[in-house]
């Protein structure tokens, strides 16, 4: 039985990535948000969620994990701050990869998030979801609508707008974040994602062997991951000293957690995905899918042709709900 809601949201809370700043008109935040701004690590590990999928394969069970994140995809049709909601993992957690890359039968999907009122809940799907995948089989994305309840679940997004958009804003020793799940302790009563932090390592101007065994553009990242950190969101720190000015702390979405360096006592580097296995050697480097191939894949016309279906639609409900708040504060002002 299929438990999730497919669905568009009009006001949402979102990351307000300058550190200390209030978010603007442009990302309204909850109304029952503190006074005083969540730092940008408190942000980024409400931007997650843990996901687990069940799989076959040879006939056998399989459970892989990995982390998700949501995006708002800003659409003006619905209103001045309306947004389209996605979830955004690796294309390898989604199809849950074997060894050997090849996509196991996943029998279901779990999705956790901590609850507003305390401890945590789980989005539980029978068989796989219905994930869009990026044309280009060497991008480790997939993306998929998807709002959980913000009466009822604690969680902020990441808009498209605050993703880096030039990698001339970008430089080797940019500090980088990232928060995703903890194999060693993922939370017992709520939902515990960790924050780590490194700098960025590598910026390539031609393409790498990806996660996916393909050549394609890719960021690497002096920063320690691990088992279940793929799909994990990072950040990059653009303040510091720019143009000869002295800048505050600014965060931006810099990519997705895609895998890492193994390294052999050979002192080999071999790519690899963080789902499972025994990590002989961790090299500390991280493999990072670009933002901007994230923005791509939201841009695909199969999601932009959903998108389209769906705001006639919500325009519509917005349009019948106006005459009964208008009807409620008349009621209110008597």
């Amino acid at each position: 039985m299929r438990r999730f809601v497919l669905m568009s949201l009009l006001a949402i809370p979102s990351l307000a990535f300058a550190q200390n700043t209030p978010a603007s008109a442009s990302t309204p935040a909850a109304s029952n948000n503190p006074a005083q701004p969540l730092s940008a690590e408190k942000q980024i590990r409400k931007a997650v969620s843990f996901i687990k999928m069940t799989c076959t394969s040879g006939g056998k069970v399989y459970e892989s994990r990995g982390t998700g994140f949501f995006v708002a995809y800003p659409d003006t049709r619905i209103g001045d701050h309306g947004a389209f909601i996605y979830l955004v993992t690796n294309r390898h957690v989604a199809e849950c990869w074997d060894d050997d890359r090849r996509p196991r039968t996943v029998q279901a999907v779990d999705i956790t998030l901590n609850l507003r009122e305390g401890n945590s809940a789980t989005l539980h799907n029978d068989g796989n979801m219905p994930w869009i995948l990026p044309a280009v089989s060497s991008v480790d994305l997939a993306a998929i609508p998807l709002m959980p309840d913000l009466a009822r679940f604690d969680y902020i997004v990441v808009s498209t707008s605050d993703f880096v958009k030039d990698d001339e804003a970008l430089s080797e020793g940019n500090k980088i974040m990232f928060s995703g799940f903890f194999y060693q302790f993922p939370g017992v009563h709520r939902m515990q994602p960790i924050v780590r932090e490194g700098i960025l390592a590598m910026l390539p101007d031609e393409d790498m062997t990806t996660t996916t065994g393909k050549p394609g553009k890719v960021y690497l990242g002096d920063v320690h991951i691990f088992h279940g950190n793929s799909g994990s969101p990072v950040m990059v720190n653009l303040g510091g000293i720019r143009g000869g000015m002295i800048s505050s702390d600014s965060y931006r979405m810099l990519g997705v957690v895609s895998g890492l360096y193994d390294e052999d006592t050979d002192f080999n580097l071999t790519v690899t995905t963080t789902l499972a296995g025994t990590v002989h050697g961790n090299s500390g480097i991280a493999m990072i899918v670009p933002a901007s191939q994230l923005k791509a894949l939201l841009d695909d016309p199969r999601l932009q042709a959903d998108r389209d279906v769906q705001v006639p639609l919500i325009q519509k409900r917005e349009a019948q709900k106006k005459p009964e708040a208008e009807k409620r504060s008349a009621n209110d002002a008597k």
